[in-house]
């Protein structure tokens, strides 16, 4: 299992950067990646990303806890997508922490890889960790 993590205090209040968290439609403005949703229903949305060669990609998630304005958790449908050749589960969760000066933002995601892939754990560790440093760095942008 690769479980990756980042942490950074935003200078806004926790309501504030949960609004932003909340809506899936506000995920192209500070998630990697995504150039739009799809699908926005309830407790399921579609990430689309665009490939170098500028193919669309999509990726379909379900949440799995949503607690305003403290934490929000979803995962990756893997089964039936290509995706399932090297992941069993994909999670991310966003937990949001009041401090003096603004709000702690956690964002962790576990990757449960499949058969070889296992063997890359570290280097999906790294990447990963990344990922989450550039979803904080949206964050930071859009809530100051």
């Amino acid at each position: 299992m690769a479980t990756a993590s980042s942490t950074r205090t935003l200078g806004a209040a926790p309501q504030a950067v949960w609004k932003v968290i909340e809506d899936p439609y506000q995920m192209p403005r500070w998630w990697p990646g995504v150039t739009r949703m799809e699908a926005v229903e309830g407790d399921r949305f579609t990430q689309v990303f665009t490939t170098r060669k500028g193919r669309p990609v999509r990726m379909d998630f379900h949440l799995l806890a949503s607690e305003p304005p403290w934490r929000r958790c979803w995962e990756q449908e893997v089964t039936g997508t290509p995706f399932e050749r090297v992941l069993n589960e994909s999670i991310t969760e966003v937990v949001l922490e009041p401090v003096d000066d603004g709000t702690r933002v956690t964002i962790a995601q576990r990757q449960k890889l499949r058969g070889y892939s296992r063997t890359g754990g570290f280097l999906l560790r790294r990447a990963t960790r990344a990922k989450l440093d550039e979803a904080l760095d949206g964050l930071e942008r859009i809530c100051g």
